[in-house]
């Protein structure tokens, strides 16, 4: 799970990548998230989950099969640069 609050900015996204850091499949899996289409926690952050399988919640990330790779994250003409914050968790415990 990933969680951070964009900062005020043009645009940004986090797009998942293979080892190479291509881009996965995005046009069979839902393989990146950005300021257009992210849905939002009521205090303006919000959560990404990244899964092999569909939870059942908003922003999830497929990792189209693949077990290692990159994550790329970007602010286009940010403020601020802010962290994510990255932790392991079991699916089956993330609850809207």
């Amino acid at each position: 799970m990933i969680e951070v609050t964009p900062p005020e900015c043009h645009y940004w996204n986090l797009q998942l990548g293979n080892i190479w850091a291509e881009s996965l499949d995005f046009h069979f899996h839902p393989t990146h998230v950005n300021s257009g289409q992210a849905v939002l926690e009521a205090d303006g952050s919000v959560r990404i989950v990244v899964a092999h399988e569909d939870p059942g919640l908003p922003n999830w990330l497929d990792t189209a099969g693949h077990h290692h790779g990159t994550m790329g994250v970007r602010w286009v003409r940010a403020k601020d640069h802010p962290q994510p914050m990255t932790q392991l968790v079991k699916l089956d415990s993330i609850h809207r």
